[in-house]
């Protein structure tokens, strides 16, 4: 499968590394030439997608075509929303994942918006819950 991922912080470079192993095509799409520097950062992994600088809210920037999947886990709520919804709505992509920090949000996105969302803080207070409550 082709995927587009937009973003390269921790989320987004591990994710790019794991589905890389396991066989599917990535495109990056990140603002800050910085952060694709942690694509280097594992040992034994190198990069072998198409990387790409600039604003993934920009449609000229966000390009979807040959995508069958988009991943919206930037660090930044407002630039994944964006991002995810012209995937969805302006390049009819199905499968489109928008990873959203804040819970009350995620909501929102998913309802309005019908994204489908991340929350790695509801993720997290749930993982923790379940190793207290054991």
């Amino acid at each position: 499968m082709n995927i587009l991922v937009i973003g390269c912080d921790q989320v987004g470079a591990s994710l790019i590394r794991d589905l890389e192993r396991i066989g599917h095509d990535i495109s990056l799409i990140e603002r800050d030439p910085e952060q694709l520097k942690r694509l280097d950062a594992f040992d034994d992994y190198r990069f072998g997608g198409t990387a790409l600088v600039g604003d993934p809210t920009d449609p000229d920037v966000l390009r979807v075509e040959n995508c069958d999947a988009v991943a919206a886990v930037s660090e930044d709520d407002s630039v994944n929303l964006m991002a995810a919804q012209i995937a969805k709505s302006i390049f009819r992509r199905e499968k489109v994942i928008c990873r959203v920090s804040d819970p009350h949000l995620q909501v929102l996105y998913h309802k309005t918006y019908e994204l489908e969302t991340v929350c790695p803080t509801v993720l997290t207070e749930q993982a923790v819950f379940r190793a207290l409550a054991k």
